[in-house]
């Protein structure tokens, strides 16, 4: 099997790459004799052929940001998404994996299903709404196999700018760490069991537009969180609340993950307090080998 995964260089896209090597032929957008592929352009996507299943990550992924500049981010997330779908089609390309976000704003019942009522609440969350609308579509339309993931939030090492990321570095430098809301409650799932369950997905892939939620199905405040990473860095954190900072922001979210767990015999196996743990020991190790370098 080939697959294309856009978006390969970002936080998920690596993990993701690096464990799909050891069983499949693995294309990216990274380059193409010598060219960067850009999803945003059509005719570059179509110059890669003999791919059997795209999946897709590229996407701009900041609320903060989204908020700021909406344009860009409902521009790059919806085009990208269409010109893969139309990709798909020219290429004869019949499985997408499209990853997509939480969707859902502030949960009208705890754990969340995928029958909840979809309530985005930032122009990100919004731009992969339509950008699911139009796989929905597509598949419908041109018999495409298409499976959206909604994860719930998935963390790991890294380098961008996600809240135990952040977190992280804020802890190492003694800086503080700002919450938008007291209370706040995220449903945390570990980026290895994230990929650990697209590579299942491969494995049985189903047929039309498929929905479903990831992540533990477990909620954790913000603050316990910190006290953790506190804990294992052992340096204090400073927490300052400000609820200007991420305006409508979701208090809480738990996911319902019976239906994927049930269709690909998938469960999580990594719990918070060894996800951060591993969370901070590969970060430092990154910090450790950017900083060795000539």
């Amino acid at each position: 099997m080939k697959i294309l995964v856009t978006g390969h260089t970002g936080f998920i896209g690596t993990s993701l790459v690096k464990k799909l090597q050891s069983n499949y032929t693995v294309l990216t957008t990274n380059k193409n004799n010598g060219r960067r592929i850009n999803v945003l352009e059509k005719s570059q996507l179509l110059d890669i052929d003999e791919v059997d299943t795209v999946i897709h990550l590229a996407s701009k992924t900041s609320i903060l940001d989204s908020i700021s500049n909406p344009y860009d981010t409902y521009y790059t997330n919806i085009v990208g998404t269409l010109n893969i779908l139309d990709y798909a089609i020219k290429r004869k390309i019949k499985n997408i994996i499209n990853i997509s976000t939480y969707t859902y704003g502030n949960p009208k019942y705890i754990p969340i299903d995928e029958n909840h009522p979809l309530c985005p609440h930032s122009p990100y969350n919004k731009s992969k709404l339509i950008s699911e609308k139009l796989c929905k579509y597509y598949s419908e339309d041109y018999k495409l196999n298409i499976v959206t993931l909604r994860p719930f939030y998935i963390y790991g090492p890294s380098h961008n700018s996600s809240f135990i990321s952040s977190a992280i570095r804020k802890v190492m430098n003694n800086e503080k760490v700002i919450l938008s809301k007291k209370n706040t409650r995220r449903d945390f799932l570990f980026v290895d069991d994230f990929v650990n369950l697209v590579h299942k997905i491969l494995l049985n892939f189903p047929e039309g537009y498929n929905v479903y939620n990831v992540g533990y199905g477990k909620s954790y405040n913000l603050e316990d969180i910190l006290r953790v990473i506190e804990s294992i860095i052992n340096k204090k954190i400073s927490i300052e609340y400000n609820s200007s900072f991420r305006p409508n922001d979701v208090v809480e979210m738990v996911a319902d993950i019976g239906k994927v767990m049930k269709k690909f015999e998938w469960s999580p196996t990594i719990d918070i307090n060894e996800g951060l743990k591993l969370t901070i020991d590969r970060y430092s190790q990154m910090i450790k080998d950017r900083d060795a370098e000539p």
